[in-house]
C-alpha cells in the first residue's frame, strides 16, 4: 500500500503495559481473534516495546493486527504514513470527533488516500523502562474496512529496527540482531523499504509491504520470468456451479524465488494491473517500477527491517 499525500489526523494516548518477556492480556474477549491478543511468552529481551498482534481479524488470515482501546490497526511497512478513519477516530479521539468530521470537508473526494497536513492524534507507545515515543495518526476519509487504521513506516522508522515474528505474532521495537538471511535494504525518498530479490535466478526489486497478503508483479517482469495460469471467467462460472471451492485467485505462478538463500517454491502471484488488487492509482502506478513482496515471503518466518544498518532480515 503506498501514499504520499499528507493525511489529515488526531492525537490520542493509548498506554500498553509492556514486557520483553511477558505480554499482558487485553481485555474485551468477546470473539474468537481476541485471544490472540492473551498472555504468552516470547523469547525477546534487550528491546524497547513488544506487543501482541492477531492474523486472525480477517477472513484470509494474513494482516498483521494489533489492537489499541477496541480499534484494530494493520502493521503495514508498504505504508509510509500512520493514520485512523472515521471509526478509529470516534474510538480514540472521541473529544475530538465532530472537529475532525467538519476539517473533512477540506479533503478532495477523489480515489487517492487523501490526509491534512497535520496529526490529529498521537500514539504514546512505551517501554518496559518508561521511555516513550509519540508516534503521529493523521486522519483520512477513504474507507479502510475492515481495519480502523494502519501503522506505517513513519512509526516504524522512529526506532532502529523492528521485528515482525509472525511465527509468536508479536512486533518488536529496537530488538537485537535476529539470525538468519541478511540483504541489503533500500530505503527511498518516501520511506519505503526495498530488496533484491531472484525470481526464476533473474533479479528483481521488490518492495517489503506485510500489508499485503499476496505478491504482486511488475507486468514487464511478468513476462520474463512468470506461468501464465489464466482462469477465464467462464471457467470460474462453471466451478461455481459445480460448487467447487476456488482457492487461487491469482494468475502467474513463478516456479522459484529466492531472499538470500531462503527458496520459495511455485509462488503464485498477481499482476500489479490487477482490478482485484485495492490500492491507490498512485501506487498502482509505482509497480511498474517494482514488484511487491506480501504475506507469502512472511508467512510462519521472522523478519527484521534495520533501518540504523539498512539491512533486511528474515529467519525460518
Amino acid at each position: 500500500m503506498k501514499m504520499t499525500q499528507f493525511f489529515l489526523i488526531i492525537v490520542f494516548s493509548t498506554f500498553f503495559t509492556t514486557s520483553c518477556t511477558t505480554l499482558i492480556k487485553q481485555e474485551n474477549s468477546n470473539t474468537d481473534y481476541e485471544k490472540d491478543f492473551s498472555t504468552r511468552e516470547v523469547p525477546y529481551d534487550n528491546c524497547f516495546a513488544i506487543l501482541p498482534f492477531t492474523l486472525n481479524y480477517t477472513q484470509s488470515g494474513c494482516y498483521p493486527i494489533i489492537k489499541i482501546k477496541n480499534s484494530f490497526l494493520l502493521l503495514d511497512t508498504g505504508a509510509n504514513f500512520s493514520f485512523v478513519g472515521r471509526t478509529g477516530v470516534c474510538d480514540l479521539f472521541y473529544d475530538n470527533y465532530e472537529k475532525i468530521l467538519n476539517q473533512t470537508n477540506e479533503i478532495p473526494k477523489d480515489n487517492n488516500l487523501n490526509i491534512l497536513l497535520q496529526p490529529v492524534g498521537y500514539w504514546i507507545l512505551p517501554s518496559y523502562s518508561d521511555e516513550k515515543k509519540s508516534i503521529p495518526l493523521f486522519f483520512t476519509n477513504t474507507e479502510i474496512t475492515p481495519f480502523d487504521g494502519i501503522i506505517g513506516e513513519d512509526c516504524f522508522q522512529k526506532f532502529s529496527n523492528v521485528i515482525i515474528d509472525y511465527k509468536n505474532k508479536v512486533i518488536v521495537f529496537n530488538g537485537e540482531k535476529i539470525k538468519g538471511e541478511s540483504v541489503p535494504m533500500i530505503i527511498d525518498e518516501d520511506g519505503l523499504c526495498f530488496i533484491e530479490f531472484l525470481c526464476s535466478d533473474i533479479k528483481e526489486i521488490g518492495l517489503i509491504d506485510t500489508g499485503s497478503d499476496c505478491f504482486i508483479i511488475r507486468s514487464s517482469f511478468m513476462e520474463k520470468t512468470c506461468n501464465y495460469n489464466h482462469i477465464t471467467k467462464e471457467k470460474i462460472e462453471e466451478l461455481k456451479k459445480r460448487k467447487v471451492k476456488i482457492t487461487e485467485s491469482v494468475n502467474y505462478s513463478v516456479k522459484e524465488i529466492k531472499i538470500g538463500k531462503i527458496k520459495y517454491k511455485k509462488i503464485f502471484g498477481m499482476l500489479g494491473s490487477d482490478s482485484r488488487i485495492k490500492m491507490t492509482d498512485e501506487a498502482r502506478g509505482r509497480l511498474t517500477e517494482y514488484s511487491l513482496l506480501g504475506f507469502p515471503f512472511f508467512k510462519d518466518k521472522i523478519i527484521q527491517l534495520d533501518y540504523e544498518n539498512k539491512v533486511f532480515r528474515i529467519k525460518r
